[in-house]
């Protein structure tokens, strides 16, 4: 039962080192951005949108989802050639 005490006793001290840890990151988290303004805000969020914008085309363009030009006159030429179907005969 004693080993039961020492086990609380070190995921208590465990828990309170952990709540220190994370209350120094948001500290210096909170030292960092004091000189933020609103208009330095919404400048990174309009660079993060178009960093976003640019690697989407660029990811598109790498999965070869970018939209391929090809003419209608070459679509119908290659319909044309390859002609294989034959009619359905349609009767009773």
């Amino acid at each position: 039962m004693i080993y039961v005490n020492y086990i609380a006793i070190a995921c208590s001290f465990l828990a309170l080192a952990v709540s220190l840890i994370a209350s120094a990151r948001v500290g210096k988290f909170i030292l960092s951005t004091r000189d933020t303004d609103w208009e330095t805000l919404a400048n990174l969020t309009g660079d993060i949108a178009a960093l976003k914008r640019t690697s989407q085309t660029l990811n598109n363009r790498l999965n070869g989802m970018n939209k391929a030009v090809i003419p209608q006159e070459q679509i119908i030429q290659q319909m044309l050639q390859h002609q294989n179907v034959e009619p359905i005969a349609r009767g009773g």
